[in-house]
């Protein structure tokens, strides 16, 4: 299998659980999902929908914090930084319109630049991880993300695994890679201090 980390942009965690078994090592039930809906706010238009799953430690952490309180800035960066620290997580977007592979690149690059200037990820790490997005989602130079496609990452300790699956159920891309920065990376683009989704996300706990 080729193997190259994909980093950026972001499951709609009933679409992933209705088509594959359970995954034992992800949690279920309040205080395991995060979700929220990605606003190209200049447009006023939905582009996405966001979900993340995350593994049963990360759940308890989260209840320990969040249960019976309502969200600050404060807990949501206490939050966001236990969400950071997840072995095992489960993130998927899906496109609510079609979406050019420039728009999606221009998103990942600020995200995972983020990611960067907070430490979350070494420089070499920011290069590498851009140079692997570049050469994986090249191939949808012409045809760009349709309404309805998914993006589906999945997170383990040392490795990620990135899939885009069509509407139609068509799997357009499958790769992995083993690098102890594949997961910071990923999840770096989606919960640094100043991501397009850190807050939104987190808030989502509270609901």
């Amino acid at each position: 299998m080729v193997r190259f980390l994909i980093s950026g942009v972001l499951l709609s965690s009933s679409l992933a659980v209705a088509q594959a078994p359970r995954d034992e090592t992800l949690a279920t039930g309040p205080f395991a999902r995060m979700g929220m809906k990605y606003e190209k706010t200049f447009l006023g238009v939905d582009v996405a929908r966001i979900d993340v799953q995350f593994d049963e430690r990360t759940q308890e952490q989260f209840r320990a914090l969040a249960q019976g309180r309502e969200y600050s800035d404060a807990l949501g960066a206490k939050l966001a930084q236990v969400a950071l620290g997840a072995d095992n997580v489960l993130v998927q977007l899906r496109f609510l319109r079609n979406v050019s592979l420039g728009d999606y690149l221009d998103g990942a690059r600020r995200n995972l630049t983020r990611a960067r200037d907070a430490g979350l990820i070494s420089e070499r790490g920011f290069a590498g991880s851009w140079q692997r997005v570049n050469e994986a989602f090249g191939r949808f130079e012409d045809r760009g993300f349709k309404e309805g496609d998914r993006i589906l990452y999945r997170a383990r300790p040392g490795s990620l695994r990135t899939t885009v699956v069509a509407e139609t159920g068509e799997v357009l891309l499958d790769v992995s890679v083993d690098d102890p920065e594949a997961r910071a990376s990923m999840l770096g683009g989606y919960f640094a201090p100043g991501s397009d989704f850190r807050k939104p996300l987190v808030r989502s706990l509270f609901r």
